[in-house]
Order: C-alpha cells, then structure tokens, then sequence
C-alpha cells in the first residue's frame, strides 16, 4: 500500500506528459498547415470539400476557390489537409485489385428508356387491371 501513492503519481506525470507532447505535434501538424496553404495551394476541407486558396489575409479566415469564380470564405482551422497533384487523381486502392471487367464497367448503356414506356404504379386497386 506504501508503494500504491508513488506508482499512481508517476502514472499522472507520465499521461499529462505524452498529453502535451501530443498538442505540441498538433500545433506543429497545424502550423505546416498554415504555411504550406498559400493562394493557389489545393487543399481538403474538414468538410471533404476540394479547392483552390484564392487569398490569405494571414488572419483567421482564407477564401476559397471551390469551382470556376465561387470564392467562399473559411475559418483557417478548417483546412483538413494541403493536397498534392497526384493525391487527388489517383485511383483508389479497390479500383486496381478489382479489374473494370470484374465490377461490369467495361460495359457501355446502349438502351435509353424512352418515355412511352407505361408508368409503374404503386396503387394496388390498379395492380391487376
């Protein structure tokens, strides 16, 4: 029981040590951030959302390019992660172990609907009739 005290201490001191060494990394994860998204940067959004930095005013906020002349404004923490060029057009992993042939999309549509096909109906007074 003597020993019970010391050994509940040293654990405290340890978790709130490797505590502020995981902020640190944080700040420090987040401060690459900031100084790799510079206007014309790609970045990800914490949204999932894709875009160009259009400006940086160095304060709070950045604007963003999401499509051709949409400029949005964001709150800098926001910025999930700075994207490189390759990042964003490589195929996903699944995509290489399964062949276009195995997930049917070698295949091209031929028949387009046409609209004087009859209209399903979910009544079902009108079902058999």
């Amino acid at each position: 029981m003597d020993l019970f005290l010391p050994l509940l201490l040293a654990f405290a001191v340890a978790m709130l040590f490797m505590s502020f060494r995981n902020q640190k990394k944080r700040t420090q994860a987040m401060n690459d951030i900031k100084a790799q998204a510079v206007p014309g940067a790609r970045i990800q959004l914490s949204s999932g959302l894709f875009g160009t930095v259009h400006s940086d005013d160095g304060g709070e906020n950045i604007e963003v390019e999401i499509a051709p002349g949409v400029i949005t404004t964001w709150n800098r923490l926001a910025i999930r992660e700075v994207v490189t060029d390759h990042t964003d057009t490589e195929a996903p992993d699944w995509a290489a172990d399964a062949g276009a042939d195995e997930i049917g999309l070698d295949e091209q549509i031929t028949e387009i609907p046409s609209d004087d096909a009859p209209e399903a109906s979910n009544d079902p007074d009108t079902k058999d009739k």
